[in-house]
């Protein structure tokens, strides 16, 4: 279960590595040059006193730690921050000449970046999970530093500068994965960990599923726009006859009913939406038409000619096995009634 922002939903991912096989304990990281770690100096995210000072040295040089791993591709790292008596962290490939991200920890907003896409999320208590991704063009080691800025329009590594030994701000939670975008922390104490593929079963009633008419509703999001198809579906257990709702590889919204034998029979396909924020969808089906409603407004009518019969399974793929639905799920459920537009409103 995620509890960001204070509600709960179920989340699904996909499976992953932490290639950063001290994911907490900073003090097996590599100072790079002058900075020092005083470990278990607060409470962390997780509530527990495991949060870790990263501290400028006295003298004039980088203040940073580095993590040396060798990994090359799709990369999405991060680390949770909060502010000490420095408010700005910057993350950096130490192979990646020119790359750099800063994030103000003071105002919770991204910096100056370059190369990298970068992303600040509020996790309250004065944390921030501060996140990276990109594409690394080195085939050897890739390491991932965490350095002390002065300002969040400082360059990369620059200038150095001399701390008093003792100020810095506070870091827990690192993760890298060779991944389009990052998922919830692997912890690691020793070795990379990998975290297998999450998936929901046992969700479908046959009992309560309606082949002539009903409701299909959902309330969530997509993790990420990673560019790959998203589906909850109805189904007769086949891809013959079934109702699909989903987020495609165009991070579009999708609602789709298949008839006779695996034949597209209508679809209605919405655009304005960012599918990475909470919404709420609802897919009404009946013999000749389907409707599609997202957050209280009707964004397409469709007719069709043939509608999916003995619909018995709701699944969180395309009913076939394949397309899995990765996201934060907060409510999906199936009205055995065309529900009126007053109540899809």
């Amino acid at each position: 279960l995620d509890y960001t922002n204070g509600t709960a939903s179920i989340l699904l991912e996909p499976q992953s590595t932490n290639l950063i096989t001290y994911s907490e304990d900073f003090s097996q990281w590599i100072p790079d040059t002058n900075a020092s770690i005083t470990s278990n100096s607060i409470i962390s995210p997780d509530g527990t006193q495991n949060a870790d000072k990263l501290i400028a040295g006295s003298s004039v040089a980088r203040q940073s730690i580095k993590f040396n791993l060798n990994t090359t591709g799709n990369i999405s790292a991060y680390v949770f921050a909060k502010k000490g008596e420095y408010t700005v962290i910057q993350l950096t490939d130490a192979l990646l000449g020119a790359a750099f991200a800063n994030f103000d920890l003071q105002s919770g907003l991204v910096g100056s970046t370059n190369t990298f896409a970068a992303n600040i999320e509020n996790y309250g208590n004065g944390w921030f999970k501060c996140s990276i991704t990109y594409n690394s063009v080195n085939s050897s080691i890739n390491s991932f530093r965490i350095s002390i800025a002065q300002s969040s329009t400082s360059a990369r590594l620059t200038p150095t500068f001399a701390g008093n030994g003792s100020d810095g701000l506070y870091i827990y939670g690192a993760q890298l994965e060779n991944e389009l975008f990052s998922t919830s922390l692997i912890n690691t104490s020793g070795s990379t960990v990998t975290r297998a593929t999450e998936s929901l079963t046992n969700a479908g009633n046959s009992d309560l599923i309606n082949s002539e008419e009903g409701t299909l509703y959902f309330e969530g999001s997509a993790l990420a726009n990673d560019g790959t198809d998203r589906v909850l579906s109805l189904s007769d257990g086949s891809a013959n006859n079934r109702i699909v709702l989903y987020y495609n590889s165009s991070n579009n919204l999708v609602a789709q009913v298949y008839s006779i034998s695996n034949n597209l029979q209508g679809t209605i396909t919405v655009t304005d939406l960012n599918i990475t924020e909470n919404s709420k969808v609802a897919v009404k089906y009946e013999t000749s038409s389907i409707k599609l409603y997202l957050n209280g407004f009707l964004k397409g009518t469709q007719s069709i000619a043939v509608s999916a019969i003995n619909l018995s399974e709701l699944d969180f793929d395309n009913g076939v096995g394949g397309a899995n639905f990765y996201g934060k799920c907060k409510t999906v459920a199936v009205f055995k009634e065309a529900l009126t537009d007053t109540e899809l409103a």
